[in-house]
């Protein structure tokens, strides 16, 4: 759905987001067996994968980027994820942290990015605690926030599940640091997205954490 102009949430196992203006961005790409969703749905607003300028990797984990390979292929878009999972996604190295193993097809990383780094229009904030390397991205001219799995909204706004947090006191930190920022709007990994007001309610969320 379009959830905000040029912002399109796309309904996965794990939410893809697809920023649309003079930009074509792809934000997680969800599991390998969703990747012809996310395809399909390009295709019904009229994006083809070649039109992609960046694919951005919140964090590591199979419903993120397990349909990376899919998507990326036959795309120039530039891979972009946190230098700390570069080699997780790129399956240079075994990820360490829960849930296990992960199956997906390593698909290599050309942009590392850094905490406060800015690249193609967003901005990286390093939220580690859910995995090592995890990021949000910060989108200022929509006053948005890409969350990735910093936090999920899912019968209201709650941390991820520590079962699968590989620092759970961290991933708490992390949402800490969300709470300092200013925005609008927020689009989870897992969950509603919150449209007016996201930053209350992250600063709410901080307090309980």
């Amino acid at each position: 759905m379009e959830l905000l102009k040029g912002v399109h949430a796309i309904e996965t196992l794990a939410t893809s987001t697809l920023l649309v203006d003079g930009r074509l961005i792809l934000i997680d790409a969800s599991i390998d067996a969703d990747a012809g969703k996310l395809l399909d749905y390009l295709s019904r607003i009229k994006v083809k994968p070649k039109d992609l300028s960046t694919i951005f990797i919140t964090h590591t984990h199979h419903d993120h980027v397990g349909g990376l390979a899919a998507v990326k292929h036959g795309s120039p878009a530039k891979v972009a994820a946190h230098r700390i999972e570069a080699d997780f996604i790129g399956r240079k190295r075994v990820y360490d942290g829960p849930p296990g193993i992960q199956s997906y097809p390593g698909t290599p990383v050309d942009v590392p990015l850094d905490d406060g780094q800015k690249y193609d229009g967003l901005e990286v904030i390093f939220t580690p605690g859910h995995t090592r390397g995890h990021i949000c991205l910060f989108d200022p001219s929509r006053s948005l926030l890409i969350a990735g799995d910093a936090a999920r909204n899912e019968s209201g706004l709650k941390p991820m599940d520590d079962r699968y947090n590989v620092d759970p006191k961290q991933h708490r930190e992390s949402i800490r640091k969300l709470a300092k920022l200013h925005f609008e709007n927020a689009i989870f990994g897992h969950g509603t997205p919150i449209v007016g007001g996201a930053a209350a309610k992250i600063a709410d969320l901080a307090k309980r954490v």
